[in-house]
């Protein structure tokens, strides 16, 4: 191999790496925007973060596919019972599977105060989701919601 060609090889393994890296932050991104947009009642924001075909498993047996189903489901559920929701989400697991494929994980740290009750719910879930490019932005394709812990909080 000849310097150019190793100098060539070594330039092309430096841009994989920075598409990686990027897809990573961009996944990141997204990530961070579901939460705003659940913190802020943004759903018509918020459906933009999923792909078109989307499953999401919400746990306790509460199974959506397809971003009208989605939709109804926070406009109709988060709308109505909490007064607020702000979530942190942390410690992120993203891979890159392809150039248009990933998988993440994600933990959430969740208080949610209840609309009739003015009593907060505090939550603890994990998150496993798998996510794909189309049209260049990543999407969230498919999303398990694993529930670790609810605590009630009385409000003063």
């Amino acid at each position: 191999m000849t310097d150019i060609e190793s100098l060539e090889q070594r330039i092309k393994c430096l841009e994989e790496e920075c598409r990686r890296l990027s897809d990573i932050e961009a996944i990141r991104q997204l990530r961070y925007k579901y939460w705003r947009c659940i913190h802020k009642n943004q759903w018509d924001e918020l459906m933009d973060c999923y792909a078109d075909d989307a499953v999401v498993d919400f746990g306790y047996g509460l199974q959506l596919e397809g971003k009208m189903a989605l939709e109804d489901f926070y406009k109709g559920s988060m709308t109505s019972t909490f007064t607020l929701v702000d979530p942190q989400g942390h410690n992120p697991e993203i891979e890159i599977l392809s150039s248009t494929t990933a998988r993440g994980f994600w933990q959430l740290d969740n208080t949610m105060v209840e609309a009739q009750t003015s009593k907060a719910v505090r939550v603890g879930t994990s998150y496993n989701e798998e996510y794909v490019k189309r049209n260049g932005e990543w999407k969230i394709s498919v999303q398990k919601v694993n529930h670790i812990y609810r605590q009630l909080v009385e409000m003063e």
